[in-house]
């Protein structure tokens, strides 16, 4: 049976990120890094190019002047939130493909669904920028679409029994694949440069006894991923897993703003339609 290492060295041979996210990905962990070092990068590849300038123009940025311009784009963004953009446009096509048992697509909203909850609860509930926890949140999952693309049998074969309740999907995966999508994103993330907080977040969001911040990167994604899971945004329709006691009773105690999060999450996903429609282009 194969290990995750196996499952990530066959992906790579078929799909890779593109050096530009790579690149943008370690340019934003470096302290050294200059707005122009991004502008050089980005501007090598003209699609990146063409959807930088119109997610910045989008209404998810809510802009009043329209801007035109690489450099003027790279400015207003960030370097997190840059990084952020270019790692959706990176993903965005990996995740197509349907069927009964395991959609892609589906996998692909749930994951912006994560992001953009997890950006809502670090900046309204922790007054963070959220830019780690989006990145967390959009690339989570990411080592499902790797064990679809190379095991595909192997994973239907978990999600029908996680379907049937016979075990969280980490157990039935582990059963069926010899490892599971946390371990094996983990390492591709890895292999991408990701910042550490990001990597161990991935790692660990479904598990419930590691002991973390309530603000942590990895504490964040959980409680994303299980309200997104209560409103019906998941890719494999199954048992919900709760929530680790510690989160639970932290969402206890702040129910209103978890309630006023919820209220509004319509609206932040219709702002940020442009980021996650796989057919924007």
């Amino acid at each position: 049976m194969p290990d995750a290492n196996d499952l990530i060295k066959k992906f790579s041979e078929l799909k890779t990120l593109p050096h530009v996210a790579i690149k943008v990905a370690q340019l934003s962990s470096d302290d050294n890094s200059t707005m122009q070092d991004f502008e050089e990068i980005i501007k090598l590849d003209p699609v990146l190019v063409t959807r930088l300038l119109r997610l910045v123009n989008s209404p998810y940025f809510g802009l009043v002047q329209k801007i035109e311009s690489i450099s003027k784009a790279v400015v207003f963004t960030g370097m997190k939130q840059l990084r952020n953009l270019v790692a959706v446009e990176a993903l965005r096509n990996m995740f197509k493909g349907d069927d009964e048992e395991f959609s892609a697509r589906k996998l692909w909203l749930h994951s912006a669904t994560v992001a953009i909850l997890a950006e809502m609860i670090a900046k309204r509930i922790f007054g963070q920028d959220g830019e780690d926890v989006f990145l967390a949140g959009i690339i989570h999952d990411i080592g499902l679409i790797v064990e679809n693309q190379v095991a595909g049998e192997e994973l239907r074969a978990a999600c029908k029994a996680f379907r049937a309740g016979e075990g969280n999907l980490i157990d039935c995966e582990r059963a069926m694949l010899g490892t599971d999508h946390a371990e094996v994103g983990y390492l591709l993330a890895k292999d991408w440069g990701l910042p550490p907080e990001v990597l161990s977040s991935i790692r660990s969001h479904h598990l419930s006894g590691q002991k973390k911040s309530l603000s942590s990167v990895g504490s964040i994604l959980q409680l994303a991923e299980f309200m997104a899971a209560k409103m019906k945004y998941w890719p494999i329709p199954g048992p919900l897993e709760p929530l680790p006691a510690d989160l639970a009773r932290h969402v206890k105690n702040m129910m209103a703003n978890y309630k006023i999060i919820i209220r509004d999450l319509p609206g932040e996903m219709a702002k940020a339609k442009e980021l996650y429609e796989a057919d924007a282009d």
